[in-house]
Order: C-alpha cells, then structure tokens, then sequence
C-alpha cells in the first residue's frame, strides 16, 4: 500500500439496480434471465440483469427484440417505490460513511475519500466495509473503485463489475488504462472510435504512442490534447456535493448510443408515468420540467419549461415535453443518456381533476403500485402510433 494520496476519489456503482432489486422483491428470480420493462410491441427494456446480458440483451433495447434474443426472459414491470425506498437506503449508508456524496443517478455516486485517509488509511478495506454495509442494509451488492480522480475511478469500476472492488494507486493510472479499448474514455463516440481504430490505434495507451501523434492531430485537433490527458489519468473534476431540491427527476444511461426518436420518446414518456405517479402519491404538483440529453461526447444539453399551472395528470403535460424533446435533438448527434426533471413543486390544488377524472387517477394509481407503469394508462398518451418510424440504428456504447 503507498502512503497518503495527494487526492482520493471513491466512485460506487449498484450492480444491475433495478433487476437486482426485482430478485429481492421475488428470490425465486435469482439466476434467471432478468429484464425490466414494459410489455411488448412498444415496451423499451429499462434494465437487464446479468444474466440476461449474455444473450445480448441490453437497457434500452425494444422488448420485442430482447425476447427473440432470449425466449426464456423474464419481464418484470418497473417498481419505482421499490427503487427510491432503495435509493435511500443507500443514501443513508453513504451519509454514515462520507461528509458529502455525489449522486449522478439512482444507482451511481462519487465521495471525495481524501480527508478520510486518517481514519481509512487503506482504500481497498475502506471499499471493503462499504461493499458489505450496502449488502447488509439493502440485499444489493455494488461494484467500488477508488482512483485519483473522477474518471480513472468510473473506468475502474466498469472493468471490474459485477460486485467488484479495484484500487487505482496513484501513478499508477496510465499503465491501468494503456490496454483498455480507446471506446473506454469518456468523450470516445461510435464515430471517432472508428475513425481512429483505422489508423491502427486501438487502446488507450495508444493514443500516447508519438508515432500516432500527427495522424491523430488531423482527425481530432484540439480534442486530442484532452483525451491524452485523460489516457495519463489527469482528472481534477471535482466532486459536487448533491444540495436538496424541490424537485424530482429520472435519467437512464444506454449501454448503446442512439439518436432515434421513436426510442427515445417512449423512455421519456415512461419517465413521465412513474414521475407523476409519485407526484400524485405525494400530493405534489409540479410547475415546471426539464428534459436532459448527453450525447457521446458527454455533452449535456437541457430545455427547461413551466407548465401554465401546477399539474400532475400525464397527458397534460406529454405535448409540452415532447416538443422540448424534439428542440433538443440534434440530427447529426447520438446520445448516451436521457433524462427527464419535474421541479417548482408544490402542494397539488384542490380539485385538479372533476371527479369523474380523479375516481379514474386513483384507480390507475392503484394498477401502477401493483403492476408497475406501462401496463396500463388513461386516455390522452401516445401509444406509439403517432411517433416517427424506427429508423435502423447503429449504436455504439
């Protein structure tokens, strides 16, 4: 072990959440081809477990497909309740653990460990005791790296998953990530990936190699300064503490790049059902909402709107978040995540719906806490036929 690091960063990723999450709902699931989602012809897989993967079953993939890929899969509807009861268990247990914690979704986190060194002189058992305080608390296991920054710790963890724990040392970092594929770095899209891989450069070491440096001038410019610095593991991005906010949001990260619009309105509209959902369930309304895109550049992009009111009824609020979506795409762009933010919340007035309405609301409130969303939903949501045509996707993660 080497002595004090100038800078520790933890980065902790829950290993296949939500279909983690469907085993412990349901144990006898434990082993089998697991897949959450919504039902076939228009259901979108929202994650898929272990298992399942090997078939070549992936989040993001239409349902339909995902059983001709495996006929033996076993589809689950998504439990939001479940997940956010999850999720602050989690929070709970990096509470304990770390001053301030950034999560960047429901099941991924970075803590900046440097000022712990005192107390936890040795990363790995620090990762250690975290690993096992999460599988004590919640029944889920997690995959930990420590690193010297943001980016070499979230590499790390990938390459280690599932359950796994990985300790980058520092100065260590360059010759960690020399032999992974250059598609590992942040910012390394389909396109460039294999722009670059016909030069003949095919790692991450590579990039670093000077009898590459001027052909790799020429394709990527100015970038290539950034991805050098990234291929020697030079991070200083810094950890943001996460702040309480009067809102709540739901994001997905594709294990492949997309730019198709007839996938990626069901996602958001899905996003929508469970987030209203919950609105209802808490008495909130929400005033306003922003659609959040990162394209495989990790750029984010957002379209912020209010509503003309407080609302918390889907197909309300649908047209209004559609065309934020259909602003933010970018013809020539593909996207690696997606997400959906509903804020300006407020107590729901009395009455947002006749009565008629609301006896329906709660009857379909009460379907989705037993079935999950997308099993049913009430008139005035698209059902698919009235998106733009699929077009053929070539995705890369």
């Amino acid at each position: 072990m080497s002595g004090r690091w100038p800078r520790q960063i933890l980065f902790g990723d829950i290993d296949a959440m939500f279909a983690s999450a469907a085993v412990l709902a349901d144990p006898s699931l434990a082993g089998k081809p697991v897949a959450v989602g919504g039902p076939p012809p228009r259901g979108i897989v929202a994650a898929a477990s272990y298992e399942v993967r090997r078939f070549g079953v992936r989040s993001a993939m239409p349902t339909i497909q995902a059983m001709r890929l495996c006929p033996q899969l076993v589809l689950v509807p998504p439990d939001r309740p479940l997940y956010t009861r999850l999720h602050r268990q989690l929070q709970d247990i990096t509470d304990r653990f770390f001053p301030e914690t950034e999560w960047t979704s429901i099941d991924e986190f970075y803590a900046d460990t440097t000022r712990l060194q005192t107390r936890h002189p040795d990363p790995r058992e620090l990762g250690q005791a975290l690993k096992i305080d999460i599988t004590r608390v919640t029944g889920l296991t997690c995959t930990i790296a420590l690193a010297s920054g943001k980016t070499v710790a979230k590499i790390a963890a990938d390459a280690h998953k599932p359950d796994g724990l990985a300790v980058i040392e520092p100065g260590s970092e360059a010759a960690f990530l020399a032999p992974l594929p250059i598609r590992s770095l942040p910012g390394m899209g389909p396109k460039s990936t294999e722009a670059i891989e016909r030069l003949g450069i095919h790692t991450v070491g590579d990039l670093l190699e000077p009898r590459f440096e001027q052909s790799l001038i020429r394709l990527l410019g100015s970038r290539l300064a950034a991805f050098q610095s990234l291929a020697r593991g030079h991070d200083s991005d810094p950890v943001v503490a996460d702040r309480e906010a009067k809102s709540m949001s739901h994001e997905t990260t594709f294990d492949e790049d997309t730019n198709d619009p007839a996938l990626l309105e069901p996602i958001i509209h899905g996003f929508l059902e469970t987030l209203t959902h919950d609105l209802r369930l808490e008495g909130l309304a929400a005033g306003s909402f922003t659609v959040k895109l990162k394209d495989s550049h990790f750029r984010i992009t957002t379209r912020q709107r209010k509503f003309s009111s407080p609302v918390n009824y889907d197909p309300d609020m649908w047209p209004d978040i559609r065309l934020a979506l259909a602003e933010l795409l970018q013809p020539r762009s593909r996207y690696r995540l997606v997400g959906l933010g509903l804020s300006d919340l407020v107590p729901a007035p009395e009455p947002l719906f006749d009565r008629r309405q609301r006896d329906a609301v709660a009857i379909l409130d009460r379907l989705i806490q037993q079935h999950g969303t997308g099993v049913v939903r009430l008139g005035g949501l698209p059902q698919g036929g009235d998106s733009p045509k699929k077009r053929g996707r070539r995705t890369e993660n």
